[in-house]
């Protein structure tokens, strides 16, 4: 996903590229050269020195308009975090630098069906679930919004359906679940983990009756220019 978005939005390829946020280890980044540098919450590709210790991706550390490319995902955590972030982007980047933020698109997961999104059921059972969703990831118009108060231009966004598995079987999904979880299944006790996953067969079966069935995740991707 990661190389494709990179290549089909036209962003550079090489340079200095800056990530922050979840799993970073799984993003594959079509470059030709560079080491990757760990710092806490940040990966630095780079053919020049490591990032400073302690760096975050709301204060990295590094100098003024040095890096090419910025890749947040998930980074935010918060709105309040989001503005510190797109202002911290916007003071390390080139001039013509760009800054590609994924998040999970909480809002349009919990206005939708659980056909769509199989992953709605949490928030259903256990509606604070949906709050903290909703909390921690910040909406696209958020997301422009912080970007546009950062100082960017040229500001792309929308929302686009990840894909995390396809299914024939309600307990096979169910097993999944059980090791890889859903967004927020760890605000839930262990009891409740139970219930979850005791009654997510059965529940499968009532939202996807034919038996087949897409485990998708709703992703806001927004992109924007230093100019």
């Amino acid at each position: 996903m990661w190389s494709e978005l990179i290549v089909n939005l036209d962003l550079p390829r090489g340079g200095e590229i800056l990530l922050a946020g979840d799993e970073l280890a799984d993003i594959q980044l079509p470059i030709g050269s560079g080491q990757r540098f760990d710092a806490g919450g940040l990966v630095l590709v780079t053919k020049g020195a490591a990032p400073p210790p302690g760096a975050t991706a709301t204060d990295t550390g590094l100098d003024a308009e040095s890096i090419d490319l910025i890749i947040l995902r998930d980074a935010a955590r918060s709105l309040t975090n989001l503005v510190r972030i797109s202002t911290e982007a916007y003071r390390v980047l080139k001039p013509g630098g760009s800054v590609l933020i994924t998040e999970f698109d909480a809002a349009t997961l919990l206005d939708a069906r659980p056909q769509l999104y199989p992953q709605l059921i949490l928030s259903n059972m256990f509606p604070r679930v949906g709050d903290f969703l909703m909390n921690r990831h910040p909406r696209s118009m958020d997301i422009g919004r912080s970007l546009v108060r950062a100082g960017f231009k040229d500001i792309d966004s929308y929302s686009i359906d990840f894909p995390l598995g396809h299914y024939r079987d309600y307990q096979t999904y169910a097993d999944s679940v059980a090791v890889e979880g859903w967004r927020g299944t760890d605000q839930l006790t262990a009891e409740e983990l139970d219930t979850l996953l005791d009654e997510l067969p059965g529940l499968m079966k009532s939202v996807a009756p034919a038996g087949e069935f897409d485990d998708l995740e709703p992703i806001t991707v927004a992109t924007a220019y230093k100019p």
